[in-house]
């Protein structure tokens, strides 16, 4: 019966950087990886909960269709990233999946702030950026990223404390703080 065995998961680094656990409550802002928030939404289960946040409106879509087929519970919520429709210190984990490096300065500091005001104090925030990476034959990713010094930047600037690079794997970085 092997070949019924479901293989692991292609967010299997990604679970493992955000860390989430059964019950916990997790907001994503960005539906960037609609597969990754629905794995976390399969980890927190039903005693958990997961919201995606998006203003793109075929993140529902695309966010229902991953949630089926991890078999999660996730809901989504359609508003900017800068300006959160949910309560302050809500969840145990934030997690920030917009490509920063395509945001202006302001609408940076604006998602981080948002991070840290929708998680609980002693809550972790995760930032998912991408990152440069050699190509073949030496051509390299054009895909704008902030750089490890930006990012940790950021996060400081908005109260952060511990931050560091947590893992930089095929071109993604995740980058962790906690509020204090």
């Amino acid at each position: 019966m092997p070949w019924f065995k479901r293989g692991s998961s292609p967010h299997q680094t990604g679970l493992a950087m955000i860390g989430a656990r059964p019950g916990d409550a997790v907001l994503v802002l960005g539906s960037r990886n609609a597969g990754l928030a629905a794995a976390v939404g399969a980890v927190t289960g039903l005693n958990g909960r997961t919201t995606i946040v998006d203003p793109d409106p075929a993140a529902q879509a695309r966010v229902d269709a991953a949630a089926r087929t991890e078999g999660a519970l996730v809901d989504v919520e359609r508003a900017p990233v800068t300006s959160v429709p949910v309560a302050d210190n809500t969840f145990d984990v934030t997690v920030v999946d917009v490509r920063l490096a395509a945001q202006s300065e302001a609408d940076r500091r604006s998602t981080i702030a948002e991070a840290f005001r929708t998680v609980r104090p002693g809550g972790r925030v995760i930032v998912i950026e991408g990152a440069p990476r050699p190509g073949l034959f030496g051509a390299r990713d054009t895909t704008p990223a902030l750089g490890e010094a930006a990012v940790e930047s950021l996060l400081k600037a908005a109260g952060g404390r511990a931050v560091r690079l947590l893992a930089n794997v095929d071109g993604v970085a995740y980058f962790e703080t906690r509020r204090a």
